[in-house]
């Protein structure tokens, strides 16, 4: 009977520590990624169960005890890694577990040795019991400190960095056992609270890290979002210079009118066709002049659109577009613009780093073809690019990837599928989302 309460016990204890490494991707992970993990965590439990079991039918001692222990968090680990991906991390929020879990367990054992006065194989189950407790107990507090456990994606998109912070919490945990694997139980009190204080002191150093981290984030955030405003106002200066230019010019033309028509009369009495057809040709091309190319149905990508093919046409970098938007979507427009705004903007930074001029052009598709919208940005370029987990460049230059933190936030907020490509000196960008308004 003892051997079937350790094994549920020992059981628990792994499934407890699978939730704790569920806790930083919760927000990340997809509905079918989470029901496919509940179904193998379930499944797998079983099988842990029927092992544990196994482990404990020819008796209790400490060495199965810690056999059940360590060697069984790697399969619960492995399912979470397979299923949910992101394995840097998968590693990071694996070695904080495990020194938390450590932390827990130490103090169920001084609970023990505090119930009877010492800790040996036969209170094995009382401490597991204990241990469970402990993690009911400060769940609430487990859920918030593991929820916000990881780190800014910076550090996981750097490809040298990102091996240093996902192994650190990891080899500290390995650090910490090593020295108690071949001790059987800690006799003194004095040698347990040692054992606590660098897991304990390292969990307390990190969450101050990572509140200050999470703090340089948001003012980072903030400077950037200030950077996204000016440059929105910015375009809307541009926007109503154009509008102003093409206002004075149209005035002008109203006021020459007159003149015009009777310069045309004199002509045709004349007899001069030919110069009558002339000066036709001539007042038609001011009128084109003066108009505003139209993009788009749709005012504020219309004007977003307008301010960076006039911008890119004054560099002169080639414009492509192709636009085919209805008049109405369920994105909202400002979102879509704003995207198109800094994506655009991105591409004609990237252009005039191009030393050879031919090469700089630009060019935009932004259709909705059976309720599936499409956005596809391409230009020339020949340097390296960067790429961080996600498959999107990155940069940590303030002021810099405005575009792509734009992405990440339109893409979440509309469930996107993106693509990023970069072959042959050609850079692709390619978004699809589905329109609900035409989704029929």
């Amino acid at each position: 009977m003892l051997e079937i309460i350790l094994a549920l016990e020992m059981t628990l204890a792994q499934i407890s520590g699978a939730y704790l490494r569920y806790l930083p991707f919760s927000s990340e992970i997809s509905e079918k990624q989470l029901s496919a993990l509940k179904k193998w965590i379930i499944l797998w439990s079983f099988v842990d169960f029927g092992l544990n079991l196994l482990i404990f039918s020819d008796g209790l001692s400490y060495q199965t005890y810690k056999i059940a222990l360590l060697g069984g968090w790697w399969p619960y680990f492995l399912i979470s890694a397979k299923i949910i991906g992101k394995m840097f991390k998968q590693l990071f929020a694996f070695g904080m577990e495990g020194l938390w879990v450590f932390m827990l367990h130490a103090f169920a054992g001084m609970g023990v040795a505090f119930i009877h006065g010492q800790m040996s194989e036969e209170f094995l189950s009382l401490q597991l019991m204990i241990y469970l407790l402990l993690f009911a107990g400060l769940l609430r507090i487990e859920q918030k400190f593991f929820t916000k456990l990881l780190p800014t994606n910076k550090f996981f998109e750097d490809k040298a960095l990102k091996w240093a912070i996902s192994i650190l919490p990891l080899a500290i945990f390995i650090g910490t056992i090593i020295p108690v694997m071949e001790i059987t139980f800690l006799q003194t009190w004095t040698d347990r609270l040692q054992r606590l204080f660098f897991p304990i002191f390292f969990l307390l150093i990190y969450r101050l890290m990572s509140i200050t981290t999470q703090q340089f984030e948001e003012k980072r955030l903030k400077e950037q979002n200030n950077l996204i405003l000016v440059r929105q106002m910015t375009s809307l200066s541009e926007n109503n210079l154009l509008i102003e230019k093409n206002q004075r010019e149209m005035t002008e033309l109203r006021k020459n009118l007159s003149e015009n028509y009777l310069e045309l009369e004199k002509l045709i009495n004349a007899g001069q066709i030919s110069a009558a057809m002339e000066f036709i040709s001539r007042q038609v091309e001011i009128l084109d002049s003066t108009r505003i190319k139209k993009f788009s149905k749709l005012p504020l990508i219309n004007a977003a659109i307008s301010i960076y093919f006039r911008r890119a046409e004054s560099l002169g970098i080639k414009f492509l577009h192709k636009i085919d938007l209805p008049e109405e979507l369920s994105t909202d427009e400002s979102d879509l613009a704003v995207l198109v705004s800094n994506l655009l903007e991105n591409a004609i930074e990237a252009s005039l780093k191009q030393k050879n001029p031919s090469e700089r052009d630009i060019s935009i598709i932004l259709r909705n073809i059976k309720g599936q919208n499409v956005l596809e940005i391409g230009n020339k370029y020949d340097f390296p690019i960067k790429l961080g987990e996600n498959g999107l460049p990155y940069t940590t230059k303030i002021g810099h990837g405005l575009g792509m933190n734009s992405l990440e936030i339109f893409a979440k907020k509309y469930n996107a599928f993106v693509d990023f490509s970069h072959e042959n000196g050609f850079v692709q960008l390619n978004l699809y989302w589905n329109d609900y308004l035409w989704a029929k």
